[in-house]
């Protein structure tokens, strides 16, 4: 598979050789440079804001690969780190142009970047405006939702987390940080019988052994009788997650 790989990437390279310019060429950060070039290959092949938004996170994690290496020594070949350096700096200057190109993007991913690197308002609110549209309907958009949402509105961060957790198909590995967030709600809010529960869900999604059971004890403390009942949930809601059967109800 790694010579296939490295095939492909070869002949978009012949094929497109501006999509390959300017890049390192040493064997550091191989992984990044390659997916960096396909990423390339896609928005040039077909131009869409999701592709827009995967090319401006391959740059970003190329460009964060290559930005410590500069700090190495390079005895025998100091043109090594030369090309390292005009990759960064040209890497960065195509980051900043497509992040100028898509300010005023619709795409619910491409206005979280500009909010999460930026501090853009304008994309934060407009991110917020579109809870309800198909496009958010994803588990990370809506994980981000939820969190955007917390402060001021626990119900409907809440419900944005319930819904993140219903889009998961059968055997989909699921995101545990949406069930931590749940239960971080639940335990400000004091519902501690719902938040005992997720724990034992989360529990049992991550097989974690280290999960403090003294914190949850510490709140409030239920009866062997009630915390069978809870755990009857618990397993409920693990198999419905892991068959892709979970609807809040």
């Amino acid at each position: 598979m790694t010579g296939c790989e490295r095939d492909r990437i070869r002949a978009i390279c012949e094929s497109y050789p501006r999509l390959c310019a300017n890049l390192h060429e040493d064997g550091w950060c191989r992984f990044e440079r390659s997916n960096l070039i396909r990423a390339r290959y896609q928005q040039q092949e077909a131009p869409s804001d999701a592709n827009r938004y995967v090319l401006m996170t391959e740059l970003e994690t190329y460009h964060d690969c290559l930005d410590p290496l500069l700090d190495i020594e390079y005895t025998d070949r100091q043109e090594r780190k030369n090309d390292k350096v005009e990759a960064i700096v040209l890497v960065r200057e195509e980051l900043a142009a497509l992040e100028q190109q898509t300010r005023a993007s619709d795409s619910p991913y491409l206005q979280l970047w500009h909010w999460r690197h930026h501090g853009d308002r304008q994309a934060r609110s407009r991110f917020i405006a579109q809870a309800d549209s198909p496009a958010m309907q994803q588990p990370e958009l809506l994980k981000a939702l939820a969190e955007l949402l917390a402060p001021r509105d626990k119900k409907a961060a809440e419900q944005a987390l319930h819904r993140a957790l219903g889009l998961y198909q059968a055997r989909q590995d699921i995101d545990t940080a949406i069930i931590a967030n749940l239960i971080n709600l639940q335990i400000g809010e004091r519902r501690y019988e719902d938040a005992w529960i997720w724990t034992r869900v989360l529990a049992q999604l991550t097989e974690q052994r280290g999960v403090d059971w003294e914190r949850m004890d510490s709140y409030v403390r239920f009866s062997p009788e009630q915390q069978r009942q809870m755990q009857q949930q618990a397993d409920n809601l693990v198999t419905r997650l892991k068959n892709g059967s979970y609807i809040q109800r």
